[in-house]
């Protein structure tokens, strides 16, 4: 009975919605609950409870929506965002690890491997050891579970949050969110190189500020620039989210959903960025190489010529990480100067999930040598290929971004070949003693 209520309270949210990013919660702590007491009683086998949950994950497996193209466009792959939060630890030090987060992840073996629902380990150094090493292993096995840095979030949302949508952290029943996706900063810089004229349309799309004068890019025009057109943005953004928030409000209303929240409930404007690695590499190429400008045959900037190297985003090299976490603090001071519906609280994410290859389609030639119509990285990723000095080196990059500037998440889709982690596959993590071979 707990499973169906709680399936079919989500099925009439998300129905109700044709829900975007309407996600699960954290529910394999609050069923273990149940199950554990029909365990004690006899009531049930532990073959049953694998069973019920392996049904109510199924159950969710099919979840499907109504899309228009152009959603599709935006992201594909069919996403329904049925995040399951699981683990963590609680406010006084305790893991929030049971049976049922086994049996959660466990159904990537019983069911088979699959996207949703989204399986969202929250990730601590406490947690028990032997838990870190089943996800290990059945992260190796599926390529199919999240991580999300419980010491991080748990400061601000206690231990009684999930995640919503990818990245974005609530306390449940008592935090909303209003939706904003992300705005295109590579774009944003071009239309700043080009005095707010559109590089592919050619036209007046952004305000008439001055274009960039002369052959070469000037770092300090180019940044001073730039934050004009940021503001610019920034302003368009937030009224644009503001519009969208209160018609749908007004015709849309989540009126499931919400009644299952308490009735005071704190509201996060969300906002985002896109191509935070190509901005951050443009820049760092017009500072430490030299970048020529070619126009057309009237005048716009649409290519560039780079003359020697630079630093970039990914390689753990503080000359580029800087440029990078100052565009992500300056964009959210310039978010937070506006008026937000509903008095939201506004944050940001670093995250694209996969619209990160139709805002490439959409974006000229960039400073940093990438191409018309390219994809952007996705997320806080380092652009394709240039992350040049290992695993670690490019973790270290995205991890120096601020998460109190990004509150609404930081994503970084990472992925090695299994050659990676040694020939022997059947070695998991846990079954070499890693700290006495280091002493070694």
């Amino acid at each position: 009975e707990a499973i169906q209520w709680l399936y079919f309270g989500y099925l009439a949210a998300v129905k109700e919605q044709n829900g975007a990013a309407m996600s699960l919660g954290r529910t394999s702590t609050f069923l273990d609950i149940y199950i554990q007491r029909d365990l004690d009683n006899g009531v049930i086998t532990e073959e049953e409870a694998q069973e019920y949950i392996d049904h109510f994950i199924m159950k969710l497996r099919l979840v499907k929506f109504a899309r228009t193209p152009e959603y599709n466009a935006l992201f594909s792959g069919d996403p329904t965002w049925v995040t399951e939060s699981i683990a963590g630890i609680g406010t006084d030090g305790r893991h929030m690890v049971t049976k049922t987060s086994f049996r959660y992840l466990h159904t990537l073996d019983t069911l088979g491997t699959a996207p949703e629902p989204n399986m969202t380990v929250l990730w601590s150094t406490r947690l028990p050891r032997l838990f870190k090493e089943y996800c290990a292993k059945m992260s190796i096995k599926s390529s199919s579970i999240q991580y999300e840095n419980d010491d991080i979030m748990r400061p601000t949302h206690g231990d009684d949050y999930a995640i919503a949508c990818c990245v974005s952290s609530m306390k449940i029943g008592k935090e909303m969110q209003f939706f904003g996706a992300r705005a295109n900063l590579a774009k944003c810089l071009l239309y700043a190189i080009n005095g707010g004229v559109d590089e592919v349309l050619k036209i007046q799309v952004g305000p008439k500020y001055r274009p960039v004068e002369g052959e070469y890019l000037n770092y300090e025009d180019v940044v001073s620039k730039y934050k004009d057109m940021m503001e610019w943005l920034a302003e368009l953004y937030v009224n644009t989210l503001n519009v969208i928030h209160y018609m749908h409000d007004k015709y849309s209303y989540e009126r499931i959903q919400m009644a299952l929240h308490d009735r005071e409930v704190k509201r996060y404007f969300a906002t985002g960025i896109a191509g935070l690695s190509v901005v951050a590499d443009s820049l760092s190429a017009i500072k430490y190489a030299k970048v020529k400008v070619i126009r057309d045959e009237n005048g716009i900037v649409t290519d560039y010529e780079i003359e020697g190297d630079y630093p970039k985003y990914g390689n753990n090299d503080d000359r580029v990480d800087d440029i990078a976490v100052q565009l992500v603090h300056d964009f959210m001071n310039m978010i937070r100067k506006h008026h937000t519906y509903r008095d939201g609280f506004p944050t940001m994410s670093i995250l694209t999930i996969t619209s990160n290859v139709v805002y490439g389609k959409k974006t000229g030639n960039t400073p940093d040598g990438r191409k018309k119509g390219e994809p952007l990285a996705p997320g806080a990723n380092p652009m394709h290929r240039r992350d040049t000095h290992g695993a670690a080196a490019s973790l270290a990059s995205v991890a120096k971004l601020p998460f109190r500037d990004a509150q609404d998440g930081i994503s970084n889709t990472f992925s090695i070949v299994p050659g990676a982690l040694g020939k022997n596959d059947v070695l998991f993590a846990g079954d070499l003693d890693l700290d006495d071979m280091s002493d070694n």
